[in-house]
């Protein structure tokens, strides 16, 4: 009996173990989310290292280098248009190193893409318009960069009068009483395709303005070679036109063609200069727009 007693009890201790480990374990179901443990997630440098691949994308996206529009290889005149002004989106980067683990060569690119600026630079240009300003240069500091040919024409010494060249100009011609005649615009073309040439682009600090040529003459010269000339007198209109040809920072210059096809040329600093000389000279012998 009392061999069936202990026997008993070791039954009813062996039934309520697992009932009391049933209770004493964690559910962290019940829980409320606020006081739930965090989660440990396995492999946290492959997040990481998907960021970095990103930033590396679109850093080299921004990097690339386009192929200057201006590029007229060693031709006088090149053949393209101008390009559609557009701003372009930039984030400035500064100053850590990425230390994933790459190759040198990769971690070099790496290196070169932080350290070049991708900021917005803002250089002030605008669009110019005729302003009435004082001449600071005198006519004996003017006079020996001009020549007058046996015409009474007036223009830079480092200007070529000759068909077989391509120059943009200003030009006047001196008359008896010693007074300057109107400013005039003068441009040559000479190329081995015709061009037909009747409208003027002058972009100027990035803004356009337009000149329409009143007669152009055109001719054929030995060689196969076209030549082309306008000359024009610069009417109050183009006053605007004058002041910024005088005042740019950077002129290009596209010949419209009727035959579809439209020339363009970066003016040297030299042209540039000449425009502002000639104006002066221009307006120190007493010539008005």
């Amino acid at each position: 009996m009392r061999m069936k007693r202990i026997i008993l009890l070791l039954l009813v201790a062996l039934l309520a173990i697992p009932v009391g480990m049933a209770s004493t374990t964690r559910d962290d179901d019940d829980k409320d989310p606020s006081i739930k443990p965090g989660i440990r997630r396995l492999h946290p440098e492959r997040e990481r290292a998907k960021a970095l691949k990103k930033l590396q994308e679109q850093m080299s996206r921004k990097a690339e280098v386009k192929d200057d529009p201006w590029d007229t290889s060693d031709e006088v005149w090149g053949t393209v248009d101008l390009p559609p002004e557009a701003a372009m989106d930039s984030t400035a980067v500064a100053g850590h190193r990425l230390s994933t683990s790459k190759t040198p060569q990769e971690q070099a690119a790496v290196d070169a893409l932080l350290q070049t600026d991708y900021s917005i630079k803002e250089y002030g240009y605008r669009r110019m318009t005729w302003r009435d300003l004082p001449v600071t240069s005198t006519i004996d500091q003017l006079m020996p960069a001009f020549t007058v040919d046996e015409t009474g024409d007036c223009y830079s010494k480092y200007v070529s009068r000759e068909l077989g060249t391509n120059e943009v100009y200003f030009t006047f011609s001196i008359q008896d009483d010693s007074v300057p005649g109107p400013l005039r615009l003068r441009v040559q073309y000479c190329a081995d395709d015709p061009l037909d040439f009747d409208q003027l682009v002058f972009t100027i600090d990035g803004y356009d303005y337009l000149f329409y040529p009143s007669n152009p003459q055109r001719g054929t010269m030995d060689g196969g070679l076209y030549w082309e000339l306008s000359d024009d007198v610069l009417k109050p209109a183009y006053k605007d036109l004058v002041y910024a040809l005088a005042h740019s920072n950077w002129v290009a210059l596209k010949l419209m063609s009727t035959r579809g096809i439209n020339h363009v040329k970066m003016l040297t600093d030299g042209q540039r200069a000449d425009f502002a000389n000639t104006l002066d000279f221009y307006r120190l012998l007493g010539g008005n727009l």
